[in-house]
């Protein structure tokens, strides 16, 4: 058995070579005092009978002998990672079993899987497959949009992680956060083969089921009788059956093959005759030795007969005679390490083949996570393939280029285990807080539960508060939100998946009592997805709805810092009751984890009304999603479109110097779940730390001459562009004639 059954990562692997090597080269005297200390505490906790002590001196006395116990623990080490014993080995072989029959594979062992979608409705409804926001199955929103399709695309429920009641302290505390998430994932766990759960079944002595045709079931190891009254040894009166018993255990408990080999080695000494005759220039060989047999009482060797020593640990002749011919290899001493698997005739893999399947999942473009940038080292790639895709096309180049390739089961094992790679496929996650919760122990959900309780208030206090926010008709109630990437061209051309592609942006504010939705569009030529970018689009609806006459504004968003929830558009809020007609901007934050809102079943429509235009063709150009998202809402008004250019961007972020310095000592934004800025007070916001609370007002202006009349400097000078390795992906397409030609002088001015 390969030496990768005992040591599950490089770490383990590492500390037991150099453990192993420094047994075998520094066995001295001090090696031994250390030996010594660790078998005394491995007998307080396998229930041994410590050492006697003499009270005359008050030490421990011992024997010359070496017990077994103590070579047990010189076989072995404490990883401090886990505080697991794992066993000592040398060095294994470089090679591995994994590789085998992967060279020149000439078929893929697995199959693609096709995924359908309906795409028929139309409903603005919560159920949506298409936005990042997190899953929540208490979350109801309103129908109140009419459809001319009826098909239904919801996505199944599982069943609520929160409870529909709970107490709630009105104590602030803090909510509690899962650790970010980084490293590679989807590791191998041999401990939960089936196969290795036998082999340790079979190495504690517990029934189990042998690996045969047959599937026989082998018996729970049980002592067996002593040997009889005629034993020349009399070993019954020497041991009794408690003492035999505890040694079955401790034996047993040690579950591993070496180590019970080694308790073997040295409870077997070998009996040197007073003299012997040789024949000189004979071929005969010697006879081996005779063996005699201890067993370890109260510190003491107490020698037995083979059969009293066979039935007290239910062994047969088998592994005494394996222990035996290891010991004769090495020095007639030392035991032999298991070499099962250790042969250097190993299939493998050359290099060239790894690095060449390394240069191809390299070469697919990667997309960072919308909402969880700063949380995890996580990278995405497009979700339109699955592995088993991404395969068929290594496959294909290496034997166009006439290379050496590696089968599925190489190309998949280095994907998942040597990346931190996933498919972008934009989904509802689970909330990280009710998750934790849910999976806590009874004891870790009473530490929990006050802060658990107080999330899940200020959940149902959010939507109530944004339920309550709906029936008014004396202001304008929206939420907005940045829509997942969309990028450009698109369609089921294999090289697509492989190249740099453009970033189109669509930030929607949807009104939520008139369902009207509006959508602000740019490519990242343009322009990027900051506060700049998504400050200047609310600036816009500010104008554009403030002329109408709506002069009151109610937001909600989640709770992403680097958009909404920070200095810059709280400035551009002071900016705009101060510069236009209105008279207060109130801004209310979803409770992290339960951000659903009715603006997601706008994405969801754009998205469905992009896989039907798919199928028609492939989507080239910014101004087919545009076309896309006017004709998503079949019915009552469509969507408002807007489409901008880097001119139209304002620098958000130079208003914090404009108004003056803000002083936000007071205020801390990333614990605000309300922000208000009203026309009456334009040096002040007030704020609630809960949607519970009242108003708080502090003052973040300190300058007299505020308010003033200031003026917003464009964001860009120029045309932003792209970056040069993205161009050359797209101008290689276009002349490739994979982009048509219509679309060439386009690509070219990006």
């Amino acid at each position: 058995m390969s030496l990768c059954y005992f040591f599950f990562n490089a770490n383990e692997l590492k500390n037991a070579l150099i453990s192993y090597f420094f047994f075998a080269e520094n066995m001295s005297s001090r090696g031994k005092k250390l030996v010594n200390l660790a078998l005394q505490s491995k007998k307080n906790m396998n229930g041994l009978k410590p050492p006697q002590v003499d009270d005359n001196n008050s030490k421990t006395s011992t024997t010359p002998s070496a017990s077994p116990y103590e070579v047990l623990e010189t076989n072995c080490y404490e990883d401090s990672s886990t505080g697991t014993r794992q066993e000592l080995q040398p060095k294994p072989s470089t090679s591995s079993k994994a590789d085998h029959q992967v060279l020149n594979s000439s078929s893929s062992n697995s199959s693609s899987t096709s995924s359908s979608s309906s795409e028929s409705s139309d409903t603005l409804c919560s159920d949506v497959d298409t936005d990042d926001s997190v899953s929540d199955k208490d979350y109801v929103p309103d129908k109140e949009d009419e459809t001319d399709e009826t098909e239904d695309e919801s996505l199944p429920r599982n069943q609520s992680l929160c409870p529909d009641k709970s107490k709630a302290s009105q104590e602030s505390v803090s909510i509690l956060v899962s650790p970010a998430k980084k490293g590679i994932k989807r590791k191998r766990r041999p401990e939960t083969w089936k196969r290795n759960k036998q082999k340790q079944l079979r190495n504690a002595g517990k029934a189990y089921t042998m690996h045969t045709k047959k599937k026989t079931m082998r018996t729970e190891r049980r002592m067996k009788p002593p040997c009889g009254e005629k034993c020349r040894l009399n070993c019954s009166s020497k041991i009794d059956e408690e003492a035999r018993m505890e040694i079955f255990n401790s034996y047993w408990d040690l579950g591993e093959l070496s180590l019970q080999r080694q308790f073997l080695a040295n409870s077997i000494t070998a009996i040197e005759p007073t003299y012997r005759y040789v024949r000189i220039g004979g071929s005969r060989q010697p006879r081996a030795l005779n063996s005699a047999f201890h067993l370890h009482v109260n510190g003491e060797k107490v020698r037995v007969c083979k059969l009293f020593f066979k039935n007290t640990l239910d062994i047969n002749d088998r592994p005494i005679r394996t222990v035996l011919e290891k010991q004769k290899k090495i020095a007639g001493t030392l035991l032999e390490p298991d070499l099962r698997g250790k042969h250097d005739n190993h299939a493998t893999v050359s290099q060239e083949i790894r690095d060449g399947i390394k240069q191809h999942i390299d070469s697919i473009p990667k997309i960072e996570s919308h909402y969880t940038r700063a949380n995890t080292s996580k990278m995405f790639i497009d979700g339109s393939k699955s592995i088993a895709d991404i395969h068929k096309d290594y496959v294909a180049k290496c034997k166009e280029e006439q290379k050496q390739f590696g089968n599925y089961t190489l190309f998949y094992r280095i994907f998942t285990e040597e990346y931190n790679i996933s498919f972008y496929t934009p989904k509802k996650d689970q909330c990280d807080v009710c998750t934790a919760f849910e999976n806590a122990t009874e004891t870790e959900k009473d530490d929990m539960k006050e802060s658990y309780d107080l999330h899940h208030r200020e959940k149902e206090l959010s939507r109530t508060e944004k339920a309550r926010d709906k029936e008014k008709k004396n202001c304008a109630v929206a939420v907005y939100d940045l829509q997942a990437v969309m990028q450009l061209p698109k369609g089921e051309v294999s090289v697509f998946y492989y190249k740099s592609k453009l970033n189109v942006l669509n930030f929607t504010i949807y009104n939520l009592i008139s369902n009207a939705c509006n959508c602000y569009i740019w490519n990242e030529s343009n322009g990027h997805r900051g506060v700049n970018e998504l400050g200047t689009c609310v600036l816009k609806y500010l104008k554009d709805t403030c002329d109408s006459g709506c002069t009151d504004f109610i937001f909600y968003s989640d709770n992403c810092s680097g958009q909404q929830k920070n200095k810059f558009m709280l400035a551009l809020y002071l900016y705009a009751v101060t510069n236009l007609d209105i008279h207060s901007i109130t801004h209310k934050y979803l409770i992290k984890g339960h951000t659903q809102n009715e603006g997601d079943s706008a994405h969801s429509l754009i998205e469905r009304q992009v896989k039907r235009l798919l199928k028609s063709g492939p989507m080239y150009v910014p101004e087919t999603f545009v076309t896309a998202v006017r004709a998503a809402k079949k019915k009552g008004d469509p969507f408002v479109v807007q489409e901008l250019c880097y001119e139209d961007f304002k620098n958000i972020k130079s208003l914090v110097n404009e108004i003056g310095p803000m002083n936000l000592k007071e205020l801390k934004l990333s614990d605000a779940k309300v922000l208000r800025v009203t026309k009456s007070s334009p040096r002040s916001v007030f704020y609630k730390n809960s949607y519970a609370d009242d108003f708080q007002e502090t003052t973040v202006l300190k300058a007299k001459n505020y308010p003033r009349t200031v003026s917003l400097l464009p964001a860009f000078s120029v045309k932003p562009g792209l970056p040069k390795n993205k161009k050359d992906d797209l101008i290689g397409l276009c002349k490739k004639n994979l982009i048509p030609n219509q679309y060439k002088l386009f690509y070219e001015s990006l």
